[in-house]
């Protein structure tokens, strides 16, 4: 996938050593729009929902990103607690896939959210683009890969008892086309980002 391999360089140049896999900025991108402010905003709360909501973990690192973006998996994709619920079997199964379904639907929301700064940033040909924006959304990317991932594994702990899956099938194929449209907006930050970075060098 040309993103990740278009941000091993970066990091690389920013020498960054911390475990965060999002660097820390060293310059200061002047004139800071509100869209770029947005995205940036929705990406934070995107994470901390996913992170809060237990669909997945922390990052590790950049390279556990860029192992994700170009292979779309980790050793540690999944949040071990969310999970751990839906081994309870005195809990009807009907219950747990109605709140599977639930939890897809309210990802799918965040995400959207986030999507569509990335929308409003793409659309306007005059704004210029931070790294801090594709890094932003790259690690909310990150975060819904590894949610959609989780919600398999209890999709498939249920459906050992459960007949009747359907709906949470359904729910997580909509998820997924997100997720497949949200890497192709990605991409086109990217190139926005490197277009304008070649343009000043």
């Amino acid at each position: 996938m040309r993103i990740a391999f278009f941000f091993l360089p970066l990091f690389a140049l920013a020498g960054c050593a911390t475990v965060s896999m999002v660097p820390t900025e060293t310059t200061v991108e002047s004139a800071l729009s509100q869209e770029q402010t947005d995205l940036r905003a929705a990406s934070d709360a995107f994470c901390d929902q996913v992170e809060t909501a237990g669909w997945a973990p922390n990052e590790t690192g950049f390279a556990n990103l860029a192992a994700i973006l170009m292979n779309g998996q980790s050793a540690s994709d999944t949040g071990g607690a969310y999970l751990d619920g839906f081994e309870d079997t005195l809990r009807p199964d009907s219950d747990h896939l109605a709140g599977l379904v639930q939890d897809v639907l309210t990802a799918r929301e965040g995400l959207g959210s986030v999507m569509q700064e990335v929308r409003q940033i793409l659309s306007n040909e005059t704004l210029e683009t931070g790294r801090g924006d594709v890094t932003s959304f790259e690690r909310a990317l990150v975060k819904a890969q590894r949610a959609s991932r989780t919600f398999l594994q209890a999709r498939d702990t249920v459906a050992e008892r459960a007949a009747d899956t359907a709906r949470v099938d359904e729910a997580l194929a909509a998820f997924e086309t997100d997720i497949d449209a949200a890497r192709r907006l990605a991409d086109a930050l990217a190139a926005r980002y490197a277009g304008l970075a070649d343009l000043s060098a």
